[in-house]
């Protein structure tokens, strides 16, 4: 196990007995990606809603995690679940899928130079289905493997593959329109 992964660990027991300053140092290091991937999957304006309830909810149960050495996938589950909740709820769930027009652009907002391959398919990523978004996401933008997008998102390592290839078809299928004269 890495330094940073033997730290994660050790921070994840210390607020798992009550230590606060350990967990408020858990959520810094995890607030950064964790904002870039809810801004992307629902957006701007509700990813300070989306991200309050998740720190809520993780603090509430960090001490029913069993293995904290999986404490950033196990946060990224919360985010994910809270979000795609609240895209169901808000009922923009079937307007994300069927009027893509409705989704606000949103920069990368990349700060390091990651492949470009991978920023030319994340412009596209807001015009998908959010659960395809969400496992594009957490595999090309978090570099994330198919089985930790898997445990984050709860879904068999089959689907998540499925929701990648239909994620890229979509974004293929998008390029190849605006690419015509």
């Amino acid at each position: 196990m890495s330094q940073s992964g033997q730290n994660e660990t050790l921070l994840v027991l210390l607020a798992q007995e009550g230590d606060v300053a350990a967990f408020e140092e858990l959520l810094r290091g995890l607030y950064g990606p964790l904002r870039q991937y809810v801004t992307r999957l629902v957006g701007e304006s509700d990813a300070d809603d989306v991200l309050q309830d998740a720190a809520i909810r993780i603090y509430k149960n960090i001490r029913y995690l069993r293995e904290p050495a999986v404490f950033k996938a196990w946060a990224f589950r919360i985010a994910t679940r809270i979000a795609l909740t609240y895209l169901k709820r808000d009922k923009r769930w079937r307007q994300l899928e069927n009027d893509p027009d409705l989704i606000r652009a949103i920069s990368a907002g990349r700060s390091s130079e990651h492949e470009q391959f991978d920023r030319d398919y994340l412009e596209w990523i807001d015009r998908v289905s959010p659960a395809s978004r969400a496992a594009l996401l957490l595999h090309y933008e978090q570099h994330l493997s198919l089985e930790e997008t898997a445990a984050i998102l709860d879904v068999p390592v089959g689907t998540v593959k499925s929701r990648l290839s239909y994620g890229l078809a979509s974004i293929r299928n998008q390029l190849k329109e605006n690419s015509k004269p």
